[in-house]
């Protein structure tokens, strides 16, 4: 059962905004964009249906009036901020009196364009519409989560088609992520940012989000996988032996497995347990695919050892493009230390000492979904740019600080066209056709498909080689 209420999902003091605003004002228009100067000139625009749905969906009651107002009586010390009327007239109509168009998800979009407008469509609500910034906003994360994730498969791009099995890339990054995000929200927008992107995944919350939210199931992908509770509860020396072989016993011969190797000691694993002719033989034998990992050590140089050592256990044969690829099906997954720029140094050094890119694959927990990644990684920012009086006149807003004139904002009524190949944010009334779509207004909701978005950023991947 949630506790969560629509009008208190903002910040404390927008309650009083509607106070604040010029009398007369019947109607503001706002707009999202991640403004130029964050870490990459491009997003690829993720996540907007998910806020709406978890957000906007739902009719506002009266419990929920009654317990804003007592919360905003105890926030302010009195009951006059608090808009009871306007929420009552909400509750009313049954949805939120609002408009929002967006970019379509997935598509690659240039730092400073608008990726949504917002706007209130009773005059009444007028005042209150920018209380819903600090929702939207949230479209920050599995946006810079897609964007991020996005240049890692395009780093990538030019290693497995040079080296390998382009075929391959999807499964190359896998989301370890869902444990070392700050919330089980957190979790189910960032790992569905990272499936925009790729297929491996053990975020099982990130699918049933997208299958809830996108109704499209099954993107996600995973395989048998043990971690350090399984190998060390077999114990050391003998129990390696007994614990590998439980899994190669125990596991569909068919399917993939990955198995954990740094418990006690990773080489001595590969040399003296996987190497052991017996087990040798039963991976030798087996249909499946068997990917080794080490969990500690130098999250570069330990992996590519760890593929010199199964290479002269299994031996190796050359693929076309003239890259050395491991026999019997053998590879490893580096799970330890991986974000975007580990993650293209270890390609590089692996192609570099002639091995395929097919060789290895890669797991990431916070390096994929948390580290380092904020609002102002892409300057995200929501800002009101025109408005309308009562008697119908229309005016521009604007913010233009002398102090930081990157902080600059838009002025007027927006689409954004397609001119020349580029995406270019232009006035309502300038020519072009207008990319921008509705996804939400009055309580009519129009959710894009999921396989649409995988699409589009696939298509923005190969692209732009």
């Amino acid at each position: 059962m949630t506790y969560q209420n629509p009008i208190l999902n903002t910040d404390a003091y927008k309650l009083t905004h509607w106070k604040e605003y010029p009398e007369g004002l019947t109607k503001l228009y706002s707009y999202g964009e991640a403004r130029k100067g964050g870490v990459f000139d491009q997003t690829i625009f993720f996540g907007l249906q998910m806020v709406i749905h978890d957000h906007f969906l739902e009719p506002i009651t009266d419990e929920m009036i009654d317990e804003a107002e007592k919360v905003a009586e105890l926030t302010f010390g009195t009951k006059e901020y608090f808009n009871r009327p306007v929420w009552e007239k909400v509750r009313d109509l049954g949805y939120w009196p609002v408009k929002i168009m967006a970019i379509p998800e997935g598509t690659l979009v240039p730092t400073g364009t608008v990726l949504f407008t917002l706007e209130s469509t009773e005059p009444w609500f007028a005042t209150t519409l920018n209380a819903l910034e600090t929702m939207l906003m949230h479209v920050w994360y599995p946006t810079t989560i897609a964007t991020n994730d996005f240049f890692i498969k395009k780093d990538l791009v030019p290693f497995f088609k040079n080296t390998g099995d382009i075929a391959n890339l999807p499964w190359a990054v896998n989301d370890f992520g869902l444990r070392g995000v700050t919330s089980l929200q957190a979790g189910e927008r960032g790992g569905a940012a990272h499936l925009v992107n790729f297929q491996g995944t053990d975020n099982m919350a990130a699918d049933l989000a997208i299958e809830h939210i996108y109704d499209f199931s099954g993107r996600g992908q995973s395989i048998w996988a043990t971690e350090h509770s399984v190998a060390t509860s077999y114990g050391p020396e003998q129990g390696e032996f007994e614990y590998l072989n439980a899994q190669l016993d125990r596991s569909d011969e068919n399917t993939a497995i990955s198995i954990v190797i740094d418990s006690y000691d990773t080489f001595a694993f590969i040399k003296d347990v996987v190497g052991s002719d017996k087990i040798k033989n039963k991976i030798v034998a087996r249909p499946g695919r068997v990917v080794f990992r080490p969990d500690s050590g130098n999250p570069i140089d330990t992996p590519l050892q760890v593929i010199e050592e199964l290479g002269k256990i299994f031996g190796y044969s050359e693929n076309e493009k003239g890259y050395k690829v491991l026999n019997s099906n053998v590879g490893v997954i580096q799970g330890d230390g991986m974000k975007r720029e580990s993650i293209k140094e270890l390609y590089q050094k692996l192609t570099d000492l002639g091995w395929s890119a097919d060789n290895i694959v890669v797991g990431s927990g916070g390096g994929l979904l948390q580290e380092g990644f904020t609002r102002d990684t892409e300057r995200f920012a929501l800002k009101a740019s025109y408005g309308e009086r009562a008697d119908g006149t229309g005016f521009n807003i604007q913010k233009k600080p002398k102090t930081d004139a990157s902080k600059t904002s838009k002025a007027g009524k927006f689409k954004v066209i397609l001119e020349d190949g580029n995406l270019k944010t232009v006035g309502l009334n300038d020519e072009g056709e207008n990319i921008l779509r509705t996804i939400y207004e009055d309580g009519s909701y129009y959710p894009d498909d999921f396989e649409n978005i995988i699409r589009r950023a696939e298509a923005a991947c190969f692209d732009e080689e």
